[in-house]
């Protein structure tokens, strides 16, 4: 789906969520001598990944996009926002939860992985094409171009995902 230039960064950034979405799940794939390991790589992998981007993304989400879009809609009243918002708690808890392993020298769960691999890989994939499209009308040009001068570029379209 074709995003409003202003909306951009966010979309930028849900690719490279989705890279940890797959690089996750493969990891919970990985032939049974070497999943332990992938997957306890790839939990780091995501841990240094939230913290350059996905806390930043949240928060932009949730302190620029949807305050804008609140202007034009009741947000208690529009679930796909309430599920936008639970889902980011399930995705900070389970952060949380693999940096309190991390932090004990316990391993990250196979199942544990794979249960965020999904949920990330869902979660972007609804924001996309389902409360982006929706936002995008109600906001209209210029509170989008306003919106979009409040998002950060995390990187640069010749950038890969380093994490």
């Amino acid at each position: 789906m074709k995003r409003h230039p202003s909306l951009h960064p966010l979309s930028q950034h849900h690719h490279f969520a989705l890279i940890q979405a797959l690089q996750m799940r493969r990891a919970a794939e990985a032939p049974p001598e070497k999943r332990n390991a992938a997957v306890q790589r790839q939990a780091e992998k995501f841990i240094a990944f939230w913290h350059k981007t996905g806390i930043v993304h949240f928060r932009e989400e949730e302190e620029v996009l949807l305050p804008a879009y609140a202007r034009h809609a009741r947000l208690d009243q529009d679930a796909g926002v309430i599920r936008l918002l639970a889902e980011h708690a399930e995705i900070r808890a389970t952060v949380r939860d693999f940096e309190h392993l991390r932090a004990k020298k316990l391993p990250v769960a196979v199942e544990a992985i794979a249960r965020l691999a999904k949920l990330l890989h869902d979660h972007v994939r609804f924001e996309e094409n389902e409360v982006f499209p929706r936002i995008e009308r109600a906001l209209g040009e210029e509170n989008l171009d306003a919106v979009g001068r409040g998002l950060t570029r995390l990187h640069s379209k010749t950038d890969v995902c380093d994490v």
